[in-house]
């Protein structure tokens, strides 16, 4: 086989890559965490998941999330033993690598992370949604879970108040679950994003 195919997932029989093998891993990891809220924090490279987890636990959840410039610091594909969990008081936090890149195609992430093992999922994107957040959000509502979904527009103080009313007017044609803008620079939202989760 091809080392293409082994890295897109090969099809009947292929070998699974390692972002398949950490995501089933996170689906056991999840299964034997006894009564702690659990949250993910979803969205594409560069959407600013991992300041947001940052800033939801006062910089205080172990491991910390790599903040920085690179919008893929947060990778699945590589490393077999990477930290998929983010423990921080009586929560614990999943930090997803940004889907639709050729290192976690979406097609994979979607049918394999354990969306149901959540009490609260955060769809974290930056200026608009695109064609793979649709995707998602589509699943989300067939499978009964947008009333457990925040959608969450980072970098929103970039925004002119009557942007974010009309912003805020098409997310709601696109989605029928909650919404938040949020900025991590100002922290506009984040009160409402603690509150949704439950932290």
């Amino acid at each position: 086989m091809s080392a293409k195919a082994k890295r897109a997932g090969g099809g009947a029989g292929a070998e699974p890559t390692v972002l398949e093998r950490n995501l089933r891993r996170l689906a056991s990891e999840l299964a034997v965490i006894p009564r702690r809220r659990k949250i993910a924090i979803l969205g594409q490279p560069g959407a600013g998941k991992s300041a947001l987890l940052d800033l939801l636990t006062d910089r205080a959840c172990v491991p910390r999330p790599v903040v920085g410039q690179r919008t893929d610091a947060t990778s699945w594909a590589h490393d077999p033993n990477a930290a998929l969990i983010h423990a921080c008081g009586e929560a614990v936090f999943v930090d997803s690598p940004g889907y639709g890149t050729a290192a976690h195609p979406a097609e994979t992430f979607f049918r394999l992370f354990p969306y149901r093992s959540f009490d609260r999922l955060l769809l974290v994107f930056k200026d608009k949604l695109h064609a793979a957040d649709d995707r998602l959000l589509a699943g989300i509502a067939r499978a009964g879970l947008a009333e457990r979904t925040l959608l969450v527009r980072s970098f929103a103080d970039s925004l002119e108040d009557e942007d974010r009313e009309q912003l805020l007017g098409e997310l709601a044609k696109r989605f029928s679950g909650p919404k938040v803008l949020y900025s991590a620079r100002t922290g506009m939202g984040l009160d409402e994003i603690r509150q949704y989760a439950g932290i």
